[in-house]
């Protein structure tokens, strides 16, 4: 008993950030529900749009799950079978996308396809429109393609060698091969890579919210428009509890998934055969097609800086009121920054307090306590706990004289997740032999925390440290919801600015996103590897 009183007062500090910004707000949701009784449920049931936007969602996530799941299975292939030169060039080229914010990708995205983007300039007969229902699934496709990529590329690595030398001696035809070696090993790998893909897509909001307009929404975005737009917080209710018991089951059996990976394959050394052009044409057709969208964005800035590079400055830097921003734009760079360090700042110091519970208890029970913290913020998503703060703490003046408070909390809620994988991972590779050694000589667990697990793991603490800043920098719904003017960063300011004629700044600011994202891959490849699953 002792020990969990111990426990509880060295997470006294996590388990109010949560129950005040998570727990609580989310739980008045519910309530709402069942105050409401049943005339929410039979008004959604009888809404044609729901059924339409429900259908939508699924439809557009199956589709998207199939176009980069065919990209990402041959890609991996080739890149984990192939005699292919430059291979972990390629490989970095192909994963680091994924790292960049949506709307990044959806800027490069409009300039090559829009109606006089490069491809009309390019084509007289062009009529592709970016703002559709095919132009939602090429571009969340193009955004998955490193996802399914890498994950299908390490299902394809854990194909131990010596079973296919063995069916070779055999005389075995490639197809039994595929059958009895090839797919079991990737089964695994390709399940996760389609519920990781699904989730991220059935939950999509800044792509649909733009491309889609009105006609087109998800689950996601119908939220925000009936709580945000339409202030029918009944009906938005029931919309908020279907998706999370989605997103619930999604996410145990992705967790399932990859408890198997991790507990039955292991990475292993290719012996490849000789050179192919034919893959290695493929890869570069599909590196130049994922990268195609943030190139031109450079190119577009560039231009711009060529042109006149003091406007760029001037603009990049200006302390003068912009209405489209509703601040200035040497405002939104320092809001960015604030959020994204007191992010990682506080998201580092709470699973560090988790980590320094393990040493005074068992580590089992730990990881039973750190369950729903990672799954259940995984499930909700960013509209639906800017509603559930609105709806709890909304009421207060505190909340409109403080509003930034809430940001950044929506803004923590979010990193904790990755935060904690990249941490627990880091200190779950500590010999516990030091740990016990540092006990049997009597040091406190203070002692052993800070002379002992710190500095081992202080690789995994600058790689928490920049992932939590980079999801921070790159939040866009609950900023999108919660955000004032004064309070506009860097996402904020390219969705404000993206309508405008004034395509520079915006252009401007994704290509900053898409710096510090390189800056995040390359030390996270320096001190570790990266692991876009969770």
């Amino acid at each position: 008993m002792s020990q969990i009183i111990s426990i509880l007062k060295t997470n006294f500090f996590l388990i109010c950030f949560l129950s005040i910004f998570f727990y609580i707000p989310l739980s008045s949701i519910f309530y709402l529900n069942l105050n409401s009784g049943m005339t929410n449920w039979v008004e959604l049931f009888n809404n044609p749009l729901f059924f339409r936007f429900l259908t939508f969602t699924i439809t557009q996530s199956i589709l998207s799950i199939i176009l980069s799941s065919s990209i990402g299975l041959i890609t991996g292939y080739f890149l984990a079978n192939s005699n292919i030169p430059f291979r972990s060039f390629f490989r970095a080229a192909l994963t680091v996308p994924f790292l960049f914010p949506p709307l990044v990708l959806l800027l490069g995205f409009v300039i090559l396809f829009d109606s006089s983007g490069i491809l009309s300039n390019l084509f007289t007969n062009y009529s592709f429109d970016p703002f559709s229902f095919n132009g939602i699934i090429i571009a969340h496709s193009l955004y998955n393609i490193s996802l399914m990529t890498r994950i299908l590329e390490s299902g394809f690595l854990s194909e131990p060698e010596s079973f296919h030398q063995l069916a070779d001696s055999l005389g075995v035809n490639k197809w039994t091969k595929f059958k009895n070696i090839t797919f079991p090993h990737i089964k695994p790998y390709f399940l996760s890579a389609i519920l990781l893909v699904f989730l991220y897509t059935f939950n999509s909001f800044a792509i649909v919210l733009i491309l889609g307009q009105v006609k087109l929404q998800t689950i996601e975005v119908m939220i925000y428009n009936q709580t945000k737009l339409r202030l029918n917080y009944d009906f938005a209710s029931s919309l908020v509890i279907i998706q999370l018991l989605l997103n619930l089951s999604i996410i145990y059996l992705y967790t399932k998934q990859t408890s198997y990976e991790t507990e039955n394959s292991a990475l292993t050394i290719k012996k490849y055969t000789k050179f192919n052009i034919w893959p290695f044409l493929f890869i570069i057709f599909i590196t130049i097609l994922t990268w195609l969208p943030f190139i031109l964005l450079f190119f577009s800035v560039i231009e711009g800086l060529i042109q006149a590079p003091s406007i760029v400055i001037d603009q990049l830097f200006s302390g003068d009121y912009d209405r489209f921003l509703g601040t200035s734009s040497s405002r939104v760079l320092l809001n960015s920054i604030i959020f994204g360090i007191f992010t990682s700042i506080f998201t580092i110091s709470m699973i560090l307090a988790l980590i320094y519970s393990s040493l005074q208890f068992n580590t089992n029970k730990i990881d039973r306590l750190t369950s729903p913290i990672i799954l259940i913020p995984m499930a909700t998503s960013a509209i639906t706990i800017s509603f559930a703060l609105i709806q709890t703490h909304g009421q207060f003046s505190f909340f409109s004289d403080f509003v930034s408070i809430y940001i950044l909390s929506a803004h923590i809620i979010a990193a904790l997740p990755f935060t904690s994988r990249v941490l627990f991972s880091s200190f779950s590779r500590v010999p516990k032999e030091f740990i016990i050694a540092a006990k049997t000589f009597g040091l406190s667990n203070f002692k052993i925390m800070y002379s002992i697990i710190m500095p081992l793991i202080k690789s995994g603490l600058l790689i928490a440290f920049l992932f939590s800043f980079a999801i921070s920098l790159g939040e866009f719904g609950a900023t999108y919801y919660l955000a004032r003017g004064e309070w506009t960063t860097l996402s904020l300011a390219i969705e404000r600015l993206f309508a405008s004629r004034n395509t520079l700044l915006p252009n401007l600011y994704a290509s900053l996103l898409v710096i510090f994202s390189l800056l995040i891959f390359w030390v996270i490849e320096k001190f570790g590897s990266v692991d876009l699953r969770l």
